[in-house]
Protein backbone atom coordinates (compact mmCIF):
# COMPACT_ATOMS: atom_id res chain seq x y z
CA UNK A 1 0.00 0.00 0.00
CA UNK A 2 3.04 2.69 0.62
CA UNK A 3 4.10 1.69 -2.63
CA UNK A 4 0.72 2.14 -4.22
CA UNK A 5 0.77 5.44 -2.49
CA UNK A 6 4.31 6.91 -3.51
CA UNK A 7 3.25 5.71 -6.77
CA UNK A 8 0.85 8.28 -7.02
CA UNK A 9 2.58 10.88 -5.65
CA UNK A 10 5.20 10.40 -8.01
CA UNK A 11 2.41 9.99 -11.11
CA UNK A 12 0.86 13.45 -9.87
CA UNK A 13 4.32 15.15 -9.56
CA UNK A 14 5.15 13.75 -12.64
CA UNK A 15 2.17 15.06 -14.67
CA UNK A 16 2.35 18.37 -13.30
CA UNK A 17 5.95 18.88 -14.81
CA UNK A 18 4.96 17.64 -17.65
CA UNK A 19 2.47 19.89 -17.92
CA UNK A 20 4.19 23.15 -16.69
CA UNK A 21 7.68 22.16 -18.55
CA UNK A 22 7.92 19.45 -20.44
CA UNK A 23 4.96 19.89 -23.30
CA UNK A 24 5.48 23.66 -23.14
CA UNK A 25 9.27 23.12 -23.90
CA UNK A 26 8.50 20.51 -26.66
CA UNK A 27 5.77 22.63 -28.33
CA UNK A 28 8.71 25.43 -28.67
CA UNK A 29 11.06 23.60 -30.68
CA UNK A 30 8.31 24.77 -33.39
CA UNK A 31 10.24 27.54 -33.69
CA UNK A 32 13.88 25.86 -33.49
CA UNK A 33 15.68 28.03 -36.50
CA UNK A 34 18.51 25.76 -37.14
CA UNK A 35 20.12 28.53 -39.41
CA UNK A 36 21.24 30.04 -36.01
CA UNK A 37 23.49 26.90 -34.92
CA UNK A 38 26.02 28.18 -38.17
CA UNK A 39 29.31 28.76 -36.75
CA UNK A 40 29.73 31.71 -38.81
CA UNK A 41 26.60 33.70 -38.69
CA UNK A 42 24.67 31.61 -36.05
CA UNK A 43 24.11 32.13 -32.45
CA UNK A 44 28.02 30.84 -31.45
CA UNK A 45 28.73 34.49 -33.37
CA UNK A 46 26.74 36.61 -30.00
CA UNK A 47 29.22 37.92 -27.88
CA UNK A 48 27.09 38.00 -25.31
CA UNK A 49 26.14 33.90 -25.40
CA UNK A 50 29.78 33.21 -25.60
CA UNK A 51 30.78 35.39 -22.62
CA UNK A 52 27.44 33.89 -20.72
CA UNK A 53 28.63 30.17 -21.53
CA UNK A 54 32.31 30.29 -20.73
CA UNK A 55 31.26 32.32 -17.66
CA UNK A 56 28.71 29.37 -16.66
CA UNK A 57 31.11 26.64 -17.58
CA UNK A 58 33.80 28.45 -15.74
CA UNK A 59 31.61 28.88 -12.52
CA UNK A 60 30.73 24.98 -12.64
CA UNK A 61 34.20 24.03 -12.67
CA UNK A 62 35.36 25.64 -9.90
CA UNK A 63 32.69 26.62 -7.79
CA UNK A 64 30.54 22.88 -7.67
CA UNK A 65 33.71 20.84 -6.94
CA UNK A 66 34.61 23.72 -3.67
CA UNK A 67 30.68 23.09 -2.56
CA UNK A 68 30.88 19.45 -3.03
CA UNK A 69 34.33 19.02 -0.64
CA UNK A 70 33.72 21.83 1.56
CA UNK A 71 29.86 20.18 2.35
CA UNK A 72 31.87 17.01 3.01
CA UNK A 73 35.09 18.80 5.47
CA UNK A 74 32.36 19.80 7.53
CA UNK A 75 30.39 17.05 7.44
CA UNK A 76 33.17 15.04 8.37
CA UNK A 77 34.05 17.46 10.93
CA UNK A 78 30.77 17.56 12.58
CA UNK A 79 30.95 13.74 12.55
CA UNK A 80 34.44 13.09 13.87
CA UNK A 81 35.68 16.09 15.37
CA UNK A 82 32.14 17.04 16.80
CA UNK A 83 31.25 20.73 15.51
CA UNK A 84 29.44 22.97 18.17
CA UNK A 85 25.76 23.11 17.27
CA UNK A 86 26.08 26.94 16.43
CA UNK A 87 28.45 25.85 13.68
CA UNK A 88 25.88 23.74 12.48
CA UNK A 89 23.28 25.78 12.58
CA UNK A 90 25.54 28.62 11.00
CA UNK A 91 26.02 26.33 8.36
CA UNK A 92 22.64 25.19 7.70
CA UNK A 93 21.07 28.55 8.56
CA UNK A 94 21.18 30.24 4.71
CA UNK A 95 19.02 27.60 3.01
CA UNK A 96 15.98 28.87 4.55
CA UNK A 97 17.17 32.92 4.33
CA UNK A 98 14.63 34.38 1.90
CA UNK A 99 16.43 35.76 -1.35
CA UNK A 100 15.66 39.65 -0.75
CA UNK A 101 17.49 38.96 2.76
CA UNK A 102 20.48 37.44 0.56
CA UNK A 103 20.41 40.21 -1.66
CA UNK A 104 20.34 42.75 1.54
CA UNK A 105 23.35 41.10 3.30
CA UNK A 106 25.52 41.01 0.24
CA UNK A 107 24.56 44.68 -0.92
CA UNK A 108 26.35 46.04 2.92
CA UNK A 109 28.56 43.42 2.22
CA UNK A 110 29.84 44.73 -1.42
CA UNK A 111 29.44 48.41 0.22
CA UNK A 112 32.59 47.71 2.18
CA UNK A 113 35.58 48.58 -0.18
CA UNK A 114 38.29 45.94 1.42
CA UNK A 115 35.47 43.55 0.82
CA UNK A 116 34.63 44.63 -2.82
CA UNK A 117 38.24 44.68 -3.92
CA UNK A 118 38.33 40.43 -2.27
CA UNK A 119 35.44 39.42 -4.04
CA UNK A 120 34.77 41.04 -7.38
CA UNK A 121 33.17 39.34 -10.68
CA UNK A 122 32.53 35.73 -10.42
CA UNK A 123 34.11 35.66 -7.17
CA UNK A 124 31.71 37.28 -5.81
CA UNK A 125 28.47 35.01 -7.46
CA UNK A 126 30.67 32.38 -6.47
CA UNK A 127 30.31 33.31 -2.36
CA UNK A 128 26.91 33.88 -2.97
CA UNK A 129 26.48 30.27 -4.20
CA UNK A 130 28.81 29.00 -1.48
CA UNK A 131 26.98 30.44 1.32
CA UNK A 132 23.34 29.63 0.13
CA UNK A 133 23.97 26.00 -1.29
CA UNK A 134 26.50 24.87 1.22
CA UNK A 135 24.08 23.66 3.84
CA UNK A 136 22.87 20.94 1.25
CA UNK A 137 25.58 18.99 0.56
CA UNK A 138 26.36 19.35 4.09
CA UNK A 139 23.40 17.75 5.33
CA UNK A 140 23.86 15.01 2.67
CA UNK A 141 27.04 13.82 3.84
CA UNK A 142 26.07 14.30 7.39
CA UNK A 143 23.13 11.85 6.89
CA UNK A 144 24.82 9.58 5.10
CA UNK A 145 27.97 9.89 7.62
CA UNK A 146 25.47 8.98 10.50
CA UNK A 147 23.98 5.93 8.89
CA UNK A 148 27.93 4.54 7.76
CA UNK A 149 28.96 1.14 9.25
CA UNK A 150 31.49 1.95 12.01
CA UNK A 151 32.73 -1.88 12.18
CA UNK A 152 34.61 -1.68 8.59
CA UNK A 153 36.26 1.66 9.47
CA UNK A 154 37.41 -0.20 12.95
CA UNK A 155 38.62 -2.73 10.84
CA UNK A 156 41.03 -0.67 9.01
CA UNK A 157 42.46 1.03 12.13
CA UNK A 158 43.52 -2.41 14.02
CA UNK A 159 44.87 -3.37 9.98
CA UNK A 160 47.46 -0.52 10.83
CA UNK A 161 45.72 1.75 8.42
CA UNK A 162 45.92 5.93 9.02
CA UNK A 163 43.48 8.60 9.53
CA UNK A 164 43.89 9.58 5.78
CA UNK A 165 44.10 5.84 4.40
CA UNK A 166 41.49 5.43 5.73
CA UNK A 167 39.54 8.24 4.67
CA UNK A 168 40.95 8.13 0.96
CA UNK A 169 40.22 4.51 0.80
CA UNK A 170 37.39 3.62 2.72
CA UNK A 171 35.48 6.47 3.89
CA UNK A 172 35.20 8.41 0.66
CA UNK A 173 34.31 5.50 -1.57
CA UNK A 174 31.78 3.58 0.33
CA UNK A 175 29.85 7.35 0.18
CA UNK A 176 30.16 7.41 -3.90
CA UNK A 177 26.31 7.56 -3.47
CA UNK A 178 25.94 10.51 -1.51
CA UNK A 179 29.04 12.19 -3.31
CA UNK A 180 27.01 11.48 -6.97
CA UNK A 181 23.69 12.97 -5.00
CA UNK A 182 25.30 16.28 -3.66
CA UNK A 183 27.08 17.14 -7.33
CA UNK A 184 24.12 16.53 -8.94
CA UNK A 185 22.24 18.59 -6.23
CA UNK A 186 25.42 20.99 -6.70
CA UNK A 187 24.53 21.33 -10.72
CA UNK A 188 21.04 22.18 -9.76
CA UNK A 189 21.40 24.70 -7.36
CA UNK A 190 24.09 26.54 -9.80
CA UNK A 191 21.03 26.94 -12.10
CA UNK A 192 19.05 28.56 -9.48
CA UNK A 193 22.01 31.04 -8.16
CA UNK A 194 20.61 33.55 -10.75
CA UNK A 195 17.63 34.66 -8.32
CA UNK A 196 19.93 35.91 -5.94
CA UNK A 197 22.70 37.54 -8.63
CA UNK A 198 19.62 39.37 -10.30
CA UNK A 199 18.74 39.84 -6.56
CA UNK A 200 21.75 41.80 -5.51
CA UNK A 201 22.95 43.06 -9.34
CA UNK A 202 20.29 43.53 -11.33
CA UNK A 203 19.16 42.28 -14.77
CA UNK A 204 22.64 43.82 -16.18
CA UNK A 205 25.51 42.74 -14.50
CA UNK A 206 28.80 43.39 -15.06
CA UNK A 207 30.22 40.75 -18.20
CA UNK A 208 32.48 38.68 -15.76
CA UNK A 209 29.17 37.61 -13.89
CA UNK A 210 26.84 37.55 -17.22
CA UNK A 211 25.86 34.06 -16.23
CA UNK A 212 23.58 31.56 -18.94
CA UNK A 213 20.24 32.65 -16.97
CA UNK A 214 20.83 36.00 -17.55
CA UNK A 215 21.28 35.72 -21.24
CA UNK A 216 17.87 33.89 -21.68
CA UNK A 217 16.14 36.01 -19.38
CA UNK A 218 17.15 38.94 -21.44
CA UNK A 219 16.09 37.40 -24.45
CA UNK A 220 12.67 36.08 -23.04
CA UNK A 221 12.84 39.72 -22.53
CA UNK A 222 13.11 40.84 -25.71
CA UNK A 223 10.93 37.85 -26.76
CA UNK A 224 14.04 36.82 -29.40
CA UNK A 225 12.09 33.66 -29.57
CA UNK A 226 14.36 31.54 -31.89
CA UNK A 227 17.82 32.92 -30.13
CA UNK A 228 16.30 31.73 -26.70
CA UNK A 229 14.80 28.45 -27.87
CA UNK A 230 18.50 28.04 -29.77
CA UNK A 231 20.40 29.07 -26.89
CA UNK A 232 18.21 26.64 -24.45
CA UNK A 233 18.64 23.73 -26.03
CA UNK A 234 22.41 24.02 -26.06
CA UNK A 235 22.54 24.62 -22.45
CA UNK A 236 20.11 21.95 -21.90
CA UNK A 237 22.31 19.37 -23.76
CA UNK A 238 25.66 21.14 -21.81
CA UNK A 239 23.81 19.87 -18.51
CA UNK A 240 22.31 16.95 -19.61
CA UNK A 241 25.92 15.71 -20.30
CA UNK A 242 27.39 16.65 -17.46
CA UNK A 243 24.76 14.85 -15.53
CA UNK A 244 25.21 11.82 -17.61
CA UNK A 245 28.92 12.04 -16.74
CA UNK A 246 27.63 11.80 -12.99
CA UNK A 247 26.15 9.36 -13.17
CA UNK A 248 28.65 7.29 -14.87
CA UNK A 249 30.77 8.10 -12.36
CA UNK A 250 28.52 7.29 -9.63
CA UNK A 251 27.29 3.66 -11.10
CA UNK A 252 31.32 3.23 -11.33
CA UNK A 253 31.83 3.51 -8.10
CA UNK A 254 28.80 1.52 -7.00
CA UNK A 255 29.78 -1.35 -9.44
CA UNK A 256 33.64 -1.31 -7.74
CA UNK A 257 32.47 -1.31 -3.90
CA UNK A 258 30.14 -4.39 -5.11
CA UNK A 259 33.26 -6.47 -6.52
Amino acid sequence: MEKTRLTRYALLSLIGVAILYIIPFIIAQDSFDFSLLDTQAGIWTNQGFIVSFKNTLMFMVIYIPIVVILGFLLAYATEYIKLSFAVQVAIILPIAVPILSVAGFFRDLLSISAFSKIFSGLSMVGLIYIWSCLGFTYLIFLISLKNRNKSIEEAAYLDGAGTLRTLFKIIIPLHSEAMTLSIILSIYNSLKIFKQTYAVFGEYPNYDMFMMQNFLYLKLKKLSLEDLIVSADIFLLFIFIVLMLVLAFGMYQKRKLSK
